[in-house]
């Protein structure tokens, strides 16, 4: 379990926090592309790591982000005139560009044969730097002097037809949504739930058998390894035809390398803090080589049906407990009686509260990846607080080709044996070394 205290560092991520500092040294998604979908558009709200921002997409069709307050008297922007290359405040009229620079002052005045009123030269609005890259809006919000060179990941760089990104936004702190993507173990309960419903003890044969997982530490995070015995094992586990092998990657601060299969879609899912009690989940699929159908209806995450245009959702809420059928549940027809396994997902992560007190825990075995996980981003927030650089900033991280992998090794051979670029070639030398 972690002590009070350091709950308190991992979830708080307001401006001035340890863990909010430390996040702003790293781009972050602000919103999707598709969000600020023309030039001159209309403006939206954007909550990210506790600050108030506005976004809009100008006449050049560069997008700008910035305090959703105007300089002035603190009118909030998101009212404002999206027009001629800036955004213009309805209370008196000052007009900003991307940049934060003061364009018009139109109540101001302009001494004989100046362009504009003194005041002008002298403000300068709260705007920050923005990378428009894998239908995403990534946002720095450090310092200027410690910006890194953006990570150009791997599921960013495909051509459009072959990713689908979808957002959604979580009421809870983005931890507890981390944690929920990164804890493999709860797969065959939460989302099958067959072993613990259906199979009686003649049966017992077929009851999954808990993976053994191992975690090795990265430059940027670390690699989770999971093996497991496959659903073809139908009998006793056979040694000579080995463990079905995964190898996911966890990149700090919030990217998970979650799913994918040889010739299926691959998965990435990131929890952006809104602030300390809410998250913006973006889930990816992508493959480097074909394009992919969109099977969205099918997961209850559609904007203007299932979510509202904020991607808050409107159906399938923590309020309604997800429309959670227990006549299906008793009838055995589905183990947990909520459709969807994102909103299944969503509903264990919510339903702990909006930060909950992890000092009331009993981690097992099963739990290793979650104990890792606390490890290394408590070991980025000390090197960072300390007055190092973060894990992860590295330049020389090949984010562009890390992806995960998973097939059936044999017994006893190292997961360095997959597919999968973990982009730290000392951590797959030191696991070969040690398993050798």
């Amino acid at each position: 379990m972690l002590s009070h205290e350091e709950n308190e560092l991992l979830t708080r991520v307001g401006p001035g926090t340890p863990m909010g500092e430390m996040l702003r040294r790293y781009w972050v998604p602000a919103c999707l592309s598709d969000e600020l979908p023309e030039s001159d558009g209309d403006p939206i709200r954007v909550r990210l790591l506790g600050e108030d921002l506005v976004a809009f997409r100008d006449s050049t069709g560069h997008v700008g982000l910035m305090d959703e307050h105007c300089p002035h008297r603190g009118a909030s922007l998101f009212f404002g005139r999206n027009e001629e290359g800036g955004l213009r405040c309805l209370y008196h009229g000052w007009k900003m560009d991307v940049a934060g620079n003061v364009l018009d002052m139109p109540c101001e005045p302009r001494a004989v044969g100046q362009d504009a009123p003194p005041l002008q030269r002298k403000v300068k609005h709260a705007a920050y730097p923005v990378v428009e890259q894998g239908d995403v809006v990534w946002a720095y919000l450090g310092p200027a002097d410690k910006r890194p060179v953006f990570p150009r990941f791997q599921w960013t760089l495909v051509p459009r037809e072959n990713r689908i990104v979808r957002k959604v936004v979580e009421e809870c702190s983005w931890l507890q949504s981390l944690e929920g993507a990164l804890d493999s173990p709860h797969f065959p309960v939460l989302h099958v739930g067959h072993d613990i419903m259906r199979y009686p003890d003649e049966q017992r044969h077929l009851r999954f058998t808990p993976p053994q997982q191992e975690c090795h530490d990265t430059r940027y995070g670390f690699v989770h390894v999971i093996k497991r015995v496959t659903a073809q094992d139908t009998q006793h586990f056979d040694e000579t035809k080995g463990w079905h092998t995964t190898a996911r990657l966890f990149a700090v601060p919030f990217h998970s390398y979650v799913t994918g299969l040889p010739g299926d879609s691959w998965g990435v899912h990131l929890f952006v803090p809104m602030d300390d009690e809410s998250n913006s989940y973006y889930e990816i699929r992508y493959h480097p080589n074909h394009q992919l159908g969109d099977d969205e209806p099918e997961r209850h995450l559609t904007r203007g049906v299932d979510l509202d245009m904020s991607y808050r959702k409107v159906v399938r809420r923590l309020d309604n407990r997800y429309l959670q059928d227990r006549a299906k549940m008793r009838a055995k027809q589905h183990f947990s009686g909520i459709e969807g396994r994102p909103h299944e997902d969503m509903a264990m992560v919510e339903g702990m509260g909006k930060i909950y007190d992890r000092t009331k825990e009993h981690l097992g075995v099963a739990d290793v990846v979650i104990i890792h996980l606390r490890e290394r981003l408590l070991d980025s927030l000390r090197i960072f607080m300390a007055g190092g650089e973060p894990l992860g900033l590295d330049p020389r991280i090949p984010y562009d080709r890390m992806t995960m992998a998973s097939k059936r090794l044999p017994v006893g051979a190292s997961w360095t044996q997959l597919d999968a670029i973990v982009g730290d070639d000392e951590a797959v030398a030191a696991a070969a070394r040690q398993t050798g």
